[in-house]
């Protein structure tokens, strides 16, 4: 066990820590208190001694060590009060007899170690509960997910989702809204956690009030949607962002009517060989009041498919600047047709560092 005597004056520090050397412990030498508070913050030191009373009030030591001051002084009862109240754990008067010295460093060594183990046991049982809390939550939040594959006409909707802790920020979900429409989007809510795993709660609600309460007009220009769920997320002011893709398909025309609220990296259209980016410009939604976004439409005919990736995806693929990884994205999308294959591409061992989701739609011959 380390100890740290502090003392302006090096030989009588030095004849100190010999003292204490000699009682058995590993003893250092400090003779100003900017040191001395270096030295304990590398986590090697168990017990500082200071034995300057100018020098507490100028020292900063972590939790884990006890601090005493020592005085070679008679003291009054103002003094120690004062001493104590800068962050002093124990007054000792100086010079101790070998015996009682090694009692009283001992003695204060093991009362720290003893409330540390206290503190780590403590913080065991509220991880294990946290962690519990979140088990429960994920699966709510799983059972919140649409099902997974999803026939809806001619047309395939599967997704996946990985978040980088126990709860997600993305949320995928699809429905349908008439026998001639249904609508699918992924979201990004800003953060990760709790915090951004509530705002899907509201995602959620909002799909179920969607497929209720939508105008006509939102079926072909789903900006309206985009717009109506930034004022909802702007009214509950719940200081989080969200980027989403939000499209309605049209399954007696076979078109694709979609909007962007910031989201990234575009979805894409593949169609045989070919690729379309279906890349717009959108702020986020819960930021700004009183948006509009655009709407746009593709032919979504036979045998091609939509896929759209959350900008997680970017930290699980290779490549060193932005437009490698798109490039790669945008290879793998056209190269693989099933979610199990599109996921096969991305290095999973990087998991972690944000949630990852994927939206496929494919229209089956």
């Amino acid at each position: 066990m380390s100890l740290l005597v502090l003392d302006p004056d090096i030989a009588e520090a030095q004849s100190f820590a010999q003292q204490l050397t000699d009682l058995g412990f590993d003893t250092l030498v400090c003779t100003e208190p900017g040191s001395a508070s270096s030295l304990c913050a590398q986590g090697h030191i168990e017990l500082l001694v200071c034995c300057e009373d100018s020098f507490l009030p100028q020292l900063t030591v972590p939790a884990g060590v006890a601090c005493v001051q020592a005085c070679r002084t008679s003291l009054d009862t103002t003094s120690m009060l004062e001493y104590l109240d800068q962050g002093a754990q124990d007054i000792w008067p100086l010079p101790l007899a070998a015996e009682e010295l090694k009692r009283k460093a001992q003695g204060r060594i093991d009362r720290m170690q003893h409330w540390l183990n206290e503190v780590s046991r403590e913080l065991r049982d509220v991880r294990v509960e946290l962690e519990r809390d979140q088990r429960a939550g994920q699966y709510i939040q799983m059972g919140m997910l649409p099902p997974n594959p999803m026939g809806i006409g001619h047309y395939r909707l599967q997704h996946k989702v990985e978040p980088s802790l126990i709860l997600s920020g993305d949320f995928v979900d699809y429905f349908q809204i008439t026998d001639r429409y249904f609508a699918c989007y992924v979201a990004d809510v800003s953060g990760h956690g709790a915090s951004s795993a509530f705002v899907t709660v509201l995602l959620k609600n909002f799909s179920r009030r969607l497929r209720r309460e939508y105008r006509p007009t939102m079926l072909q220009q789903p900006g309206e949607v985009l717009a109506w769920i930034n004022n909802e997320l702007i009214d509950q002011q719940i200081d989080k962002h969200v980027a989403m893709f939000f499209a309605v398909v049209d399954t007696q025309q076979d078109c694709l009517h979609y909007a962007n609220a910031a989201h990234f990296p575009p979805a894409a259209l593949i169609d045989d060989d070919h690729l379309i980016s279906l890349e717009q410009k959108g702020k986020p939604l819960g930021l700004f009041p009183k948006l509009s976004y655009a709407s746009e439409s593709v032919a979504f005919p036979e045998g091609s498919r939509l896929v759209v990736f959350s900008d997680g995806v970017l930290d699980l693929l290779t490549g060193t600047t932005l437009v490698d990884k798109e490039k790669r994205l945008s290879t793998s999308m056209l190269e693989r047709e099933t979610l199990a294959d599109l996921w096969s591409c991305l290095d999973t061992a990087k998991l972690g560092a944000d949630d990852v989701s994927c939206l496929l739609v494919t229209h089956e011959h």
